[in-house]
This record gives C-alpha cells, sequence and structure tokens, in this order.
C-alpha cells in the first residue's frame, strides 16, 4: 500500500539510471510513478557514471542530462536533476539522495527502482540510511522477484508495471551503425539525436 498522501508534505519522487539513451520504457514507469505514487514531482537523474554498471556510457553526461531535460519540458510532472552530472564522478544513491534532502527538506521521498537492484539492496553504499530517507517504489524488470531486503525501517511498494520489453543495449547498437530506432524513443530523444549527436 502507498502511504496517504498529506496536505502539508508534497510527494517527490526520485528516478536514477544511466538513461543511455532515455527510451519509452523509462517515460512509461515514470509516468505510472507519478500516477499510482501521486507524486507531485518526479526527478529524473542520469548517473554520470552508475556504479555497479562497469562499461562507459554510450553517449556524455551531458548529452544525457540534455535528452532528460527535452523529455522534462512536455511533462509537467518531471523535473530534470543535475547533481550527478554536476559532480562529473561515480556517485552512489545515497549520496545522491542526502542532498536531495537538503533541497527538499519538507518532502516525502520516493525512490523508483527495478525488482532485480531492489533485491540486491543490501550491496548497496549505506542500504540502512537509504532505507531511512525513502519509500521505494519497486517495478518490474521481467525476472524472479525475491524476498525483499533484509533491512530494518524499510518501506516499499510494488509498482504494477507492463512488462519493459525495451533494450537499451539494442538500441545503442542500432545508434551505432548510425540507426535512430524512433519506435523505442521519445520524440524529444529523437530530435535531441539528431541535432546534437551526429
Amino acid at each position: 500500500m502507498f502511504p496517504e498522501s498529506s496536505s502539508i508534505r508534497s510527494r517527490l519522487g526520485f528516478f536514477g539510471g544511466s538513461f543511455d539513451p532515455p527510451h519509452l520504457g523509462h517515460i512509461e514507469l515514470a509516468k505510472q510513478a507519478v500516477i499510482d505514487a501521486k507524486l507531485d514531482t518526479l526527478l529524473l537523474c542520469p548517473a554520470f557514471h552508475a556504479p555497479m554498471r562497469d562499461q562507459a556510457p554510450h553517449f556524455s553526461a551531458r548529452d544525457r542530462l540534455g535528452m532528460i531535460e527535452s523529455i522534462c519540458r512536455n511533462h509537467k510532472n518531471f523535473v530534470p536533476c543535475s547533481l550527478e552530472v554536476d559532480h562529473q564522478s561515480t556517485r552512489f544513491t545515497y549520496e545522491t539522495l542526502c542532498e536531495v534532502r537538503k533541497e527538499y527538506p519538507l518532502h516525502d521521498l520516493f525512490l523508483l527502482l527495478g525488482d532485480d537492484q531492489f533485491n540486491k539492496l543490501e550491496q548497496w553504499e549505506n542500504p540502512s540510511e537509504l532505507a531511512k530517507l525513502v519509500h521505494f517504489l519497486v517495478f518490474y524488470r521481467g525476472k524472479a522477484s525475491s524476498n525483499p531486503p533484509n533491512l530494518p525501517n524499510l518501506k516499499f511498494t510494488t509498482i504494477k508495471n507492463r512488462p519493459i520489453n525495451i533494450s537499451s543495449t539494442a538500441i545503442r547498437k542500432q545508434l551505432s551503425v548510425g540507426h535512430v530506432p524512433v519506435q523505442y524513443l521519445p520524440a524529444e530523444v529523437s530530435n535531441y539525436l539528431t541535432q546534437n549527436c551526429q
């Protein structure tokens, strides 16, 4: 169950990731999270370099942020978050959420992430402290779910999303040979790629 909405505290979501590039699956999840969790605002935060990802991103951090900014201009509840790109270094989610908390001290914080990462939460940096900061919104990534992480203060709700059948890896492969797979990308991202990344 989602916690009840309060007329006093606004509800702020955080959706981080490589967004390399952001695709329609990301947007569908973000929109559903806003509706299901009654979020007032959802921050979309591209990672400079995700801690659990070995391979360097295909697109520069600034381009990935630029794509997110172009998407947010057309979705009133979405706000681009440049915290990790501005640091120009690998950041842990806990570090970034501490900064978000300082910037939004009176908001209830919700962290959107896939069930694959949720099941690995105990391997993250400062998972117990992170659990104190946020309510997790867990979406289905098409893999078998296990028991929730054994963490004190853990608060989470499962998003009943459709399976995501869009592969960022497949999109990057097409882009690497000069093809823009518009069927998988928001129009804003396709336009950004055409204007800035060719």
